[in-house]
């Protein structure tokens, strides 16, 4: 059965220690770790390498890989400025993964919304836009090459690449092998279409484009409607009996990092809900292959 991982902002602890503690206490054994989880800002200009060296301690002394950093900001932000030093602090954040011991670095293609990287524009659709995005995604490359980090893309329904056909365009557009696709059930939603009839044509129309080429695998859910509310696995409208035969399907072979939760209190359920439906889809495997 695939092991369950977790985003690290969405359990709050006052010291790295205890911070590990209370992922291994929930059953996790990966986290997708997030520097705002010991420090002020998601992406410090600058990280202390004893910082590091005591996250890596903390996670690897209780049995925990961290599997992804956080990396994300805002690659198609309007302001050039605003992008290089998204690009300086991306380098950092590349810098330490050698200490953390992680390859996979996180992204967010952005917006032209100058307030925040997660607000839609309706500028995002224009060819200005994309060439903006794609300039940065040039620069992490090489700074990926440079660190061995590979760089994992989502779809996001307010950002440039808002669908798994853009996503593919930005995977051949860039023709790297490090730029690679973290696939989120919840995130293949749009306003128009977020609604359990569409649930699983989502999922395969998505896993045909862009199945070879996942890197990381998340779980969180979709609230049904057009308000586009994110939840915690299991409460919302994404097939998930679905997306363990997909992740199957297409040979991926690593885990699950759950996502989405807003209360710590979301973690137990999600976490029964995710290991019974692993549990029921891995019996269900074997019995086809018996």
């Amino acid at each position: 059965m695939r092991a369950l991982g977790m985003y690290s902002p969405e359990l709050k602890r006052c010291t790295v220690e205890r911070l590990f503690d209370a992922v291994k206490v929930y059953g996790f054994s990966e986290v997708q770790f997030d520097f705002r989880s010991v420090c002020d800002e998601q992406m410090p200009e600058q990280i202390d390498d004893g910082l590091i060296a005591r996250i890596y301690g903390a996670a690897s002394d209780r049995g925990i890989t961290i599997r992804a950093v956080n990396g994300t900001f805002n690659m198609a932000h309007p302001d050039r400025r605003v992008r290089e030093d998204g690009i300086r602090r991306f380098r950092e954040i590349a810098r330490a993964c050698g200490g953390l011991r992680c390859s996979i670095v996180t992204l967010c293609t952005g917006t032209r919304n100058r307030e925040s990287m997660w607000r839609f524009h309706e500028d995002n659709n224009t060819e200005q836009a994309w060439d903006d995005m794609i300039e940065t995604a040039y620069e992490l490359r090489r700074i990926a090459q440079e660190y061995q980090v590979y760089l994992g893309i989502e779809t996001e329904a307010r950002n440039i690449v808002n669908s798994a056909e853009k996503a593919r365009k930005l995977l051949d557009t860039m023709d790297s092998p490090w730029f690679q696709i973290i696939l989120d059930p919840a995130n293949l939603f749009g306003a128009e279409n977020a609604s359990a009839e569409f649930a699983v044509e989502l999922l395969r129309d998505a896993f045909q484009l862009l199945g070879r080429d996942i890197i990381l695998a998340h779980g969180k859910d979709m609230m049904p409607g057009g308000d586009m509310i994110f939840t915690s696995a299991g409460r919302g409208i994404v097939a998930y009996e679905e997306f363990l035969k997909l992740l199957d399907q297409y040979d991926y072979r690593g885990n699950i990092i759950l996502h989405g939760m807003h209360d710590e209190s979301e973690f137990a359920f999600s976490v029964a809900f995710m290991k019974e439906l692993m549990c029921r889809h891995d019996e269900s495997a074997a019995q086809h292959t018996a």
